[in-house]
């Protein structure tokens, strides 16, 4: 069932806008690890390898 344009999205629309929101979510981790990752090597700095 289709929804007249209206009330909504339309499919081609909804579509464009959930491959957005995907990249968006991609990009958004790959920002996550690599600041988990910057914050573990200063870490690692600061505390030495050895302890």
């Amino acid at each position: 069932m289709t929804q007249p344009e209206e009330f909504g999205f339309s499919v081609e629309e909804t579509r464009i806008i959930r491959q957005r929101q995907a990249a968006r979510s991609r990009i958004m981790g790959v920002i996550l690890v690599a600041l988990c990752v910057l914050f573990f090597l200063i870490t690692v700095a600061k505390i030495g390898i050895w302890g």
